[in-house]
């Protein structure tokens, strides 16, 4: 729209040079035609208002054209004109006039005639009449403005100083063209803008159709937003339409109602125009808003030249209003998900919050689940995704985001190492306060009775240490108490990679000992609140390891069912917990997008009890299992410790210990493993896995800083530290010890001469000779699976004879054992099966170990059966010698036996080894500073001169094992 057109004249907005000269100025300007004279005296305006404003009658066509700057010939078509010349603000005469002809001309947009005329390709000049120019120069005076000279005389004759525009838009100023349109904010033009508007009252008059001409009410919007922006106090005078529906422009109303009307109207005269702008404010950028409790989508439509918006469409989306008012990050310490705190409302009704997934909120099907049946999602295509545009919309630039972990043990937050548990965080620096501002915890089902007290300090502290040592007093034998408590505090240190396992029969108290054990990280969790427990499902105690990080996690009974498919069930959970605690690694997992989801393996330290444990090689060889028998527990001990541990002394201890560990953990954390590799050198090669030497340093890790921390907070003194590290390593050696027994009951290998004797004596197969009878090869053929056996031939008589029982499995000369490789898996598969388990490994595996092992005595290359003839017949068996199934305990070749145990009882020396090792960040090798002084109250253990313990079960060690003494 081109808006410098004025609504009253086509000529009023193009362009050429000024014509030279104005309209008639002085005493002899003053003629009027009578028609003219008429015309100005029906519209009231008096003789001196005219001959004051120098309005007069022009016949000559040339002055007509220069005025108009138009060509002589098309002035002159226009007739006599009145003509009204424009003066400026100090009443000087400006070189343009408006005028209206007699004879106008047809309008070339619309019908009707152009009633006056401005002149061609000159700027919109503002119409002064002489007695509104003092106003004009005040700032404080009020000022009108209309459209129209004629009317703009009557007001100021009337007492109301008013200017007045040539037309209703021409107050813009001149804006940039762009693609055929104009563009940028509407500002007033050179005349309007050099006036002082900040603070004046203005008026705007307009002819009475404002309010039913949308373009008129649309620039008088504009004008007064225009006006606004310059600080004026705008206020729109709506003149009324007479009752016969004659329109009314300001002069008109004067003449017809007189000045007090006009006043009376100025005086309730509204601050905005009668259609209110629609407030950007109420909508979103999309057109979203609420009413009365309601969601809306409405179509808004911008005015280019007033800036305004417009509703053109309202659909209604929702019978409630929802916000977004919080974010939720929940962070588990694999990967983080997002929650909402929606607000919601509806009329009448008071607001509720609730939590949405952010995997759930787009789709809205939490809204019946979570607000009810009354919360209405109006039906029609989009409408949902409308909605949910418009609850993030309407939710505002700034939601409060917080991050909930929901784990335990160590994490870096701001910067700093902190312990999370149920209750909140123990935080370096803050050693009184478990709970921080800044760190949420949240934890649900069993993992929520993870919970520390507040930190103790001094002496409090110091007796809740000495309670905790206390299971290391006159409780149980120095091998179940030492790698029970060092257990405890191995897991706060973080990443260990070996489960405990409390083995023994019912009524051996294994799950209370392992309920003290818990109870350092929860009061709560006595004998009947044990966190975990074999019954559970594979995924419930997988989630359940992977959120108690860095603490210990009982789980308790496991006793296989006499049901083979509940028993193999079992065993498959603890082969899955056990592996991912000892690999430190978690089941691969997808999301629904085909993305690959972080791995979620154990992260605490489980501590199982069970009268049986786990089969397989190796999985007992990522366990520390310990031996506890009937009579093992003092009961009167064990009732004395549960007291402490129900009253929170040993949950105490564990949170003054990470306290005390907290602004080091850095340092710990970073060191830890150079510490375990250099525990773990000292005792590689003196057991019969690989792994039983980490487990002995992962031991000696907990109970190493355990005694550093009781020492240095005065609860034990140096000598007490030394004597019980001392205890502490014999135990672990007997553990050890114990955890070998274990390993070779599990390895396949080493049970393999001992199932295939069992085979034999049981009458399920047997060796025959290299001619496929019996074999008469010491120490007997019963040895070799024969008997004798009477027969009657077919005349009655009585035959005795020797005859193999049950299958072949291979033959024997007196140099060398000839096993059939499939005869003889098949008969170790069968007997497996009897027991009511499965042979662990494939038969190719079980052989090529036993070529690894040496026990072969003759391979053919790389292939583990060698080429022989028997019976007639070449054939391909298992090579080995026939002391691999007769020998005794130190015969060579004996798998398990001989010099395989030997080693164990090798004493090893080691010089300059200081047990209770540096603090964190002390040069290797040195000793931690000593407290001399003695602390009284924690009960010891005598130990003799040699170092070893008084212990009973431990006597027995002491003639092969060389105890460390400081």
């Amino acid at each position: 729209m081109e808006l410098n057109v004025p609504s009253e004249s086509d000529d009023c907005n193009r362009g050429s040079p000024e014509p030279p000269g104005g309209a008639p100025d002085g005493p002899e300007a003053d003629r009027l035609r009578p028609n003219h004279a008429a015309e100005l005296e029906a519209s009231g305006l008096s003789r001196e208002t005219t001959t004051a404003n120098n309005v007069h009658s022009e016949d000559d066509p040339k002055v007509v054209a220069r005025l108009l700057n138009w060509s002589p010939a098309r002035a002159k078509a226009l007739g006599p004109v009145l003509v009204y010349p424009h003066y400026d603000r100090g009443g000087q005469p400006l070189d343009h006039a408006t005028v209206k002809p007699d004879r106008p001309r047809a309008r070339g947009d619309k019908p009707g005639k152009v009633k006056y005329e401005n002149p061609r390709g000159r700027p919109n000049r503002l119409y002064v009449p002489a007695g509104a120019r003092a106003a004009l120069a005040d700032p404080t005076a009020e000022l009108t403005i209309t459209e129209g000279c004629k009317k703009a005389l009557a007001a100021t004759q009337h007492g109301f100083p008013c200017v007045s525009l040539p037309g209703v838009w021409n107050w813009v100023a001149p804006r940039e063209q762009r693609g055929g349109k104009r563009t940028g904010r509407l500002a007033l033009n050179d005349d309007l803008a050099g006036v002082t508007w900040t603070g004046r009252r203005v008026h705007i008059v307009f002819d009475s159709d404002a309010g039913t001409n949308p373009d008129v009410a649309r620039a008088e919007r504009a004008l007064a937003g225009a006006l606004r922006r310059h600080g004026a106090d705008v206020r729109v005078v709506r003149l009324p339409t007479e009752p016969d529906g004659t329109k009314n422009g300001l002069d008109d109303f004067l003449v017809r109602h007189g000045a007090g009307a006009l006043r009376e109207l100025v005086g309730h005269a509204p601050a905005s125009p009668e259609k209110p702008r629609t407030d950007p404010a109420q909508f979103t950028e999309s057109g979203y808003t609420a009413v009365s409790g309601n969601t809306f989508h409405c179509v808004l439509t911008r005015d280019e030249d007033t800036d305004e918006l417009t509703v053109t469409k309202k659909t209604k989306l929702a019978n409630f209003t929802a916000r977004i008012v919080g974010e939720t990050v929940t962070d588990d310490g694999a990967e983080q998900t997002r929650a909402f705190a929606v607000a919601v409302e509806q009329w009448n009704k008071p607001a509720r919050t609730v939590g949405v997934p952010v995997d759930r909120f787009g789709a809205l099907d939490w809204v019946v689940e979570r607000l009810g049946p009354k919360c209405v999602i109006q039906a029609g295509s989009g409408k949902r995704d409308h909605l949910r545009c418009a609850i993030q919309e309407m939710s505002g630039d700034e939601i409060p985001s917080a991050t909930v972990y929901t784990h335990t043990g160590w994490r870096e937050v701001e910067g700093r190492w902190c312990y999370l548990h149920g209750a909140g965080a123990i935080v370096p620096g803050v050693p009184t306060v478990p709970v921080s501002p800044r760190v949420e915890v949240q934890l649900d089902g069993a993992a929520s009775a993870f919970r520390l007290p507040e930190p103790p300090t001094g002496d409090a502290r110091r007796t809740a240490v000495r309670a905790s040592l206390g299971l290391l007093v006159g409780l149980v034998p120095d091998g179940v108490a030492f790698p029970l408590l060092a257990t405890v505090y191995r897991a706060a240190l973080g990443a260990p990679d070996y489960a405990l396992w409390l083995s023994g029969p019912t009524g051996a108290q294994k799950s209370e000992l392992a309920a003290l054990a818990q109870q350092h990280y929860g009061a709560d969790m006595n004998r009947g609140r044990l966190p975990g427990n074999w019954s559970s499902t594979d995924n419930a105690l997988e989630r359940l390891a992977f959120t108690v990080k860095d603490a210990v996690l009982v789980v308790d009974d496991f006793a296989p069912p006499p049901s083979r498919a509940d028993a193999d069930r079992q065993h498959r959970t603890a082969e899955r917990l056990i592996r991912g605690q000892g690999n430190s690694a978690g089941r691969q997992r997808m999301r629904a997008d085909g993305t690959l989801r972080p791995p979620k393996p154990p992260r605490g330290l489980v501590l199982a009890t069970g009268e049986d444990v786990p089969r397989g090689h190796s999985i007992t060889a990522r366990l520390g299992v310990v031996a506890v028998q009937r009579g093992d527990v003092n009961l009167a001990r064990l009732s004395e410790c549960q007291q402490n541990a129900a009253a929170g002394a040993l949950a105490s201890a564990m949170a003054g210990f990470v306290a005390w560990l907290a602004p080091r953990y850095a340092t710990v954390r970073a060191e830890l493993e150079a510490e375990r590799v250099q525990l773990r050198n000292r005792f590689v090669g003196q057991f019969p896995h690989a792994r039983t030497p980490d487990i002995i340093a992962n031991l000696l890790l907990g109970l190493r800083y355990l005694l550093r921390f009781a020492e240095a907070i005065r609860a034990i003194d140096t000598p007490e530290r030394e004597r019980l590290w001392g205890r502490g390593e014999v135990a672990f050696r007997s553990l050890a010890e114990q955890q070998g027994e274990h390993q070779r009951a599990a390895d396949p290998v080493a049970r393999f001469p001992e199932m295939l004797g069992a085979i034999i004596t049981s009458g399920r197969g047997h060796i025959a000779g290299t001619d496929g009878k019996e074999p008469g090869v010491p120490p007997s053929p019963e040895a070799w699976g024969w008997e004798v056996r009477e027969t009657r031939g077919a005349l009655g008589e009585v035959r005795v004879g020797s005859h193999g029982r049950g299958r072949k499995l291979g033959w024997v000369t007196d140099a060398e054992l000839y096993l059939d490789p499939d005869s003889t898996f098949a008969a170790l598969s069968e007997l497996a099966r009897e027991q009511g388990q499965a042979y662990p490994i494939t038969q190719q595996t079980l052989y090529r170990r036993l070529k690894e092992s040496g026990y072969a005595v003759r391979t053919d290359g790389d292939r583990t059966t060698y080429p022989i003839t028997l019976e007639g017949a070449r054939r391909r068996v298992l090579v080995l010698a026939p002391s691999f199934l007769l020998g005794k305990p130190g015969q060579s070749g004996h798998p398990g036996r001989g010099a395989a145990n030997t080693a164990q009882s090798v004493p090893v020396s080691r010089p300059g080894f200081s047990h209770a090792g540096p603090e964190p960040g002390q040069p290797t090798g040195t000793r931690a500073p000593e407290n001399t002084g003695s602390v009284p109250g924690v009960p010891t253990v005598p130990v003799s001169p040699s170092g070893e313990s008084e212990n009973s079960a431990d006597r027995a060690l002491t003639n092969d094992v060389e105890v460390f003494t400081p």
